[in-house]
């Protein structure tokens, strides 16, 4: 009976393989540029069946694929600087779906990424509510869906404020938290006067802690939290060939 159970078992666990490895996601098809423009904008976003995506560092999709903000991501300086451009197809039939885990293997395959996890408790702001209520507009259930920012400007179509804090962490000097409790998505604008403008001979405005509370009815809040980090042990600085 014994050996019976442990075929049994041997079968079942073949069985869960087969259907684990039947499940890896990756995109039907990819290009990848590299990006040597010095602008500093970036965007991503979805259109017909595929992800387009310009001018991101590798940090930024290391992070796009795991869903994870900025200042969990650690590894070497020059992620942030090296810059490329990705479009990467969708097979048919599954429509833009399961973007973290196709980008984790597209960077596997091509970068040759490897990372581990951490947990470390670091200072962090919340990002909540202000005294009034906020001041967002909800998005429409279909239409595109992503971010454009440059110098002092963001502009967002379909975000999240889980999306809306990973921009912020970004730019602040700890992590950002989202404790809103909002979970539709929304369309918004925020412009503040960046420090380098403030230091020239542009005209004076708000902070970008200024520009959220005022433009949008949300403020950040200090606090502690545990925070997972993705590590990165191994990734090159130019893909394979396409």
């Amino acid at each position: 009976m014994r050996t019976v159970y442990v075929l049994l078992f041997a079968s079942l666990a073949a069985c869960t393989f087969g259907q684990q490895a039947a499940e890896v996601l990756e995109f039907e098809a990819v290009s990848i540029k590299v990006n040597s423009s010095g602008s500093g904008s970036s965007r991503s976003h979805d259109t017909s069946g595929q992800w387009v995506a310009e001018n991101l560092s590798l940090r930024d999709y290391v992070r796009r694929a795991f869903e994870i903000r900025d200042y969990q991501v650690q590894g070497p300086d020059w992620m942030s600087s090296a810059r490329f451009d990705i479009v990467a197809k969708f097979p048919p039939h599954t429509g833009d779906s399961q973007l973290g885990p196709r980008l984790q293997k597209l960077l596997t395959d091509r970068f040759k990424l490897a990372v581990h996890r951490e947990t470390k408790e670091f200072p962090v702001y919340a990002l909540v509510k202000g005294k009034n209520s906020p001041k967002l507009k909800a998005a429409a259930d279909t239409g595109p869906q992503g971010t454009n920012s440059t110098r002092g400007r963001l502009t967002g179509q379909r975000i999240t404020m889980a999306r809306l804090a990973e921009f912020l962490a970004q730019r602040m000097d700890r992590p950002v938290v989202d404790l809103t409790g909002l979970t539709g998505m929304y369309d918004l604008t925020l412009e503040w006067t960046t420090d380098e403008a403030a230091a020239g001979d542009a005209p004076p405005g708000p902070t970008l802690e200024a520009a959220l509370q005022q433009q949008l009815g949300l403020r950040l809040q200090s606090q502690r939290a545990p925070i997972m980090l993705i590590v990165v042990d191994h990734i090159e600085k130019l893909p394979v060939d396409n």
